[in-house]
């Protein structure tokens, strides 16, 4: 699992969407539907002087608010030993604490499913599930640490302000500091830099591979069913333990 770019990069994103750290005052929820940032408006040029930590802080204020989160996404993975780009596509769902439904389109479709205790990820063309506990699915030094409350953003992370991107979106790379050496693990986050919503995330794992995942049409606070994160094996499907990633 660790050196699938597409798995890595969807557990990547759940930090950014992932539940408040424990302990904190919970914020106002936001109606049922919106995108927009509670409180006054804010302007673009207040973002402009903001360091690294106050971008974080804002970004973790936003999702702090975001019970339930859906839409859809596109996603490019660049090979590094090819040069070869794959572009896909689908919809996402994701419900706070550690529950998501990520399901790819097109000529190779997946369904990741995760249940709050058990990663799910469904190959149909190779009538295929694989199956994984979520908290020995990644080390605990990777970034997906935050999903179960053992790691906080701001505490466990070094966040860097990197060029804004070509859309005006902030940049920032936030590396584990528990892994600084390497570049493994480390996540470029994309950011309005008005409402401080996530407009999208960059993994590049260890064999090169660089995955951007942008989130498109995004609804937060919606209801959302609870059989949408409950797999149910497809008959004739063969069930595998997933690789741990150690």
């Amino acid at each position: 699992m660790r050196n699938n770019p597409r798995i890595a990069c969807q557990l990547l994103l759940v930090i950014a969407l992932a539940s408040s750290p424990s302990g904190a005052k919970a914020a106002p929820a936001l109606e049922p539907g919106s995108v927009g940032a509670s409180g006054p408006a804010l302007k673009l040029e207040d973002s402009a002087e903001l360091s690294a930590s106050e971008i974080v802080g804002r970004v973790q204020a936003r999702y702090d608010q975001t019970a339930t989160l859906s839409g859809r996404f596109v996603q490019e993975v660049s090979l590094g030993a090819t040069g070869r780009v794959i572009r896909s596509g689908g919809t996402l769902q994701f419900h706070k604490p550690g529950r998501m439904r990520w399901e790819y389109e097109g000529p190779d479709p997946q369904i990741l499913i995760a249940d709050g205790e058990t990663l799910w990820i469904y190959q149909p063309a190779d009538a295929q599930v694989l199956r994984a506990p979520l908290a020995q699915a990644f080390a605990s030094s990777t970034p997906v640490s935050f999903l179960f409350g053992v790691a906080r953003l701001a505490e466990d992370f070094t966040a860097e302000r990197q060029l804004p991107a070509s859309d005006g979106s902030l940049r920032l790379r936030l590396q584990p500091k528990a892994s600084e050496e390497g570049a493994e693990g480390a996540l470029v986050l994309e950011v309005d830099p008005v409402s401080y919503d996530l407009r999208a995330a960059v993994v590049r794992d260890p064999l090169g591979n660089r995955t951007r995942v942008a989130l498109v049409g995004l609804q937060r606070n919606l209801p959302l069913a609870d059989s949408l994160f409950v797999f149910e094996r497809p008959p004739g499907t063969d069930v595998q333990q997933a690789p741990s990633g150690r």
